[in-house]
């Protein structure tokens, strides 16, 4: 993965990850844990699916699964790395 394609799929995460902090309401991170999520999980998504070979670097798919990477990765974190949610189990 180049320089320019790692900044793709972050400003794609970033913008994924924003989006899924607003539909699911903030947690208790906010919008910069949101955005850190996003990023990490785009940046993660599209290389895992590129090692594979499911999707080309510089392809329009790689942005599709950067997209499903922050998604996940802000998702999981809500559901199950929540500590306001861990302190009431």
């Amino acid at each position: 993965m180049n320089f320019e394609t790692i900044a793709i799929t972050a400003l794609t995460g970033l913008a994924t990850g924003w989006l899924t902090g607003i539909v699911m309401s903030r947690g208790p991170y906010g919008a910069p844990g949101d955005f850190g999520l996003g990023v990490v999980g785009g940046v993660i998504g599209a290389y895992a699916l590129s090692m594979q070979g499911l999707a080309a670097v510089d392809s329009r798919f790689s942005l599709v699964a950067a997209a499903l990477g922050a998604f996940v990765l802000v998702v999981v974190q809500r559901k199950f790395w929540n500590p306001t949610i861990a302190a009431h189990r």
